[in-house]
C-alpha cells in the first residue's frame, strides 16, 4: 500500500512537471501579435533646428518569449482550461514590448535628432520619416538542473529580424530615400534563466528583463547602422531635391 501511494505521488509529481512544461512552452513561444507604438515623438529633437522633419508612429511586430515573472504554477494549471487566459498574458506581453522599445527608439532617436539640430513634429516638414521594427527573439537552452526543490533553466536569447526606414518628401510623398538593417547582423544575444519550484510557487524568470536588455540594444545599434542618412545636412541634401 506504502508503495502504491509512493507511485502515485510520483506520477502526479511527474504529471504536474509535464503540464508545467507545455504551459511554459506555449507561453514562451507563441509568436505575439503586431502593434503599433503610442504617439509621443512630438516636440523632440532640437528647438533650434536646422531642419523639420516629420515623424509618424513606430510600427513594430514582436514575437518574443512570454515572461512568467510572478505567475505560479497553479494560476497557470487554472489558465490552461482557458485560451482566453493564455492569449491575455501574450496579448499584454506584446503590448508591454512594444512600448519598451518604442520608448528606447524615442531616446536613441530623439537624443540624436537634438544632437543634429532636427526639429520633429508630426507634418508640415519638407521631409517625413517613417520608421518600423519587425523582431523575432528566440531562446536556446544551454544548461537544465533539477533537484528536489525546483527545475532551474539557464540559456541565452538571441536577435533576429529587420528595421525599415524610408524618407518620403513633402510634394507627392515620393520615397527619396530607405534602408533596411538585417538585425541578425548585429549579433545582439543576452543571457536569461527560469526557476520553477516544484511546490507550485512563483517561478524566478529573467526573461523579461533579458528581452528588454535586446530591445534597448536594437534601438542603440539600429541608430547606428542610419544615423548618416539623418544628419542634418543629409536631410538638407535629401530635402533640397
Amino acid at each position: 500500500m506504502f508503495r502504491n501511494s509512493q507511485n502515485l505521488s510520483s506520477f502526479r509529481n511527474s504529471a504536474r512537471r509535464l503540464t508545467f512544461s507545455v504551459l511554459y512552452a506555449l507561453l514562451m513561444f507563441s509568436p505575439v501579435a503586431a502593434a503599433k507604438a503610442p504617439e509621443g515623438w512630438m516636440g523632440m529633437g532640437s528647438e533650434d533646428p536646422v531642419i523639420r522633419l516629420a515623424v509618424t508612429p513606430v510600427e513594430i511586430k514582436i514575437e518574443a518569449p512570454t515572461p512568467l515573472t510572478g505567475n505560479n504554477l497553479q494560476l497557470l494549471l487554472a489558465l490552461s482550461g482557458s485560451n482566453g487566459g493564455l492569449g491575455e498574458i501574450r496579448k499584454k506581453a506584446s503590448q508591454e514590448f512594444s512600448q519598451y522599445l518604442d520608448q528606447q527608439v524615442q531616446m536613441q532617436f530623439g537624443e540624436f535628432f537634438e544632437d543634429e539640430r532636427v526639429h520633429l513634429v508630426d507634418n508640415r516638414a519638407p521631409l517625413t520619416l517613417h520608421t518600423d521594427f519587425n523582431v523575432v527573439i528566440r531562446q536556446k537552452i544551454l544548461d537544465i538542473f533539477s533537484s528536489k526543490d525546483y527545475d532551474l533553466e539557464k540559456g541565452s536569447m538571441t536577435a533576429y529580424g529587420e528595421f525599415h526606414y524610408r524618407l518620403q518628401g513633402a510634394i507627392g510623398a515620393h520615397v527619396l530615400r530607405e534602408g533596411t538593417v538585417n538585425i541578425s547582423k548585429l549579433k545582439l544575444e543576452a543571457r536569461y534563466r527560469t526557476k520553477a519550484p516544484k511546490d507550485g510557487g512563483v517561478v524566478e524568470d529573467t526573461t523579461r528583463e533579458a528581452t528588454e536588455r535586446l530591445l534597448a540594444e536594437i534601438a542603440e545599434e539600429v541608430l547606428d547602422q542610419v544615423e548618416d542618412d539623418l544628419e542634418a545636412d543629409a536631410l538638407l541634401r535629401l530635402a533640397r531635391r
